[in-house]
């Protein structure tokens, strides 16, 4: 995959990969199901994305998901608490209608099950790097539209701070026990600057269908990028994750 998302989605396996699965479990927006395949050593039962052929791509990966089905998050096609897990990594948060998405995950859940997930924080358009280099100049009017054009293509509609998903997430019967922000300023700066970084790569996905056509590639920026896969987590980040309870 592209820099930016290598690194994202390294940290996120670190902090989702915790998460103990309490079988039946149901993954919100497989995607093409890579994720699942390195965060988790044990078959997830179901997974539901909106697109067909990420869905197929999930499907033929060996071993990472019993079933997977095309269903929008809004409307679940599940009877209520079907599942004792429910796992979503950086999903609801481009999903407009966040409350009927809410209210599914915990209709779907079983009383004591888990929901984790993880989203961007109120911090991500002011940690980007190119936010950061407009604000220390002065161009704060720059800044800002910089961050919000970059929520704007992320497609991000939901970024709100810990007490807004608290209230949002409990207003559905899911209680908050564990939150934790991760990926520090200086590793979304690296984030960002990795977009523009990874145009080769984005140019032999359009020519070949690869991101990656050689290790090397990746083996350039590896050691610069490993330091933010390692640094502990910090006081506050651009990225958080979110674990709950149904009220029994």
């Amino acid at each position: 995959m592209p820099l930016h998302r290598a690194v994202l989605r390294s940290v996120e396996c670190k902090l989702m990969g915790q998460v103990p699965l309490r079988h039946p479990v149901l993954d919100i927006g497989t995607g093409d199901g890579h994720f699942a395949s390195v965060a988790y050593n044990e078959p997830i039962d179901a997974g539901i994305d909106v697109l067909w052929r990420d869905l197929r791509e999930a499907a033929a990966r060996p071993g990472v998901y019993r079933a997977v089905i095309r269903s929008n998050a809004t409307a679940l096609s599940f009877r209520d608490a079907t599942f004792y897990t429910v796992v979503s990594n950086c999903v609801i948060e481009h999903i407009p209608d966040l409350d009927a998405t809410l209210s599914e995950i915990a209709r779907v859940l079983a009383p004591g099950g888990t929901f984790a997930t993880t989203l961007p924080s109120e911090h991500f358009p002011d940690f980007l790097l190119g936010s950061t280099i407009l604000g220390r100049l002065g161009f704060r009017t720059l800044s800002r539209a910089y961050g919000d054009f970059f929520n704007r293509i992320s497609h991000h509609y939901h970024v709100y701070p810990p007490e807004v998903w608290r209230r949002r997430l409990d207003e559905h019967g899911l209680r908050v026990v564990e939150h934790r922000y991760y990926f520090s300023a200086a590793a979304h700066r690296a984030f960002d600057l990795s977009h523009y970084l990874s145009v080769p790569n984005a140019i032999s996905r359009g020519l070949t269908g690869r991101w990656v056509l050689h290790p090397a590639q990746m083996r350039l920026f590896g050691s610069w990028l490993r330091r933010y896969y390692e640094e502990p987590f910090p006081d506050i980040g651009a990225y958080q994750f979110v674990r709950c309870e149904k009220a029994g």
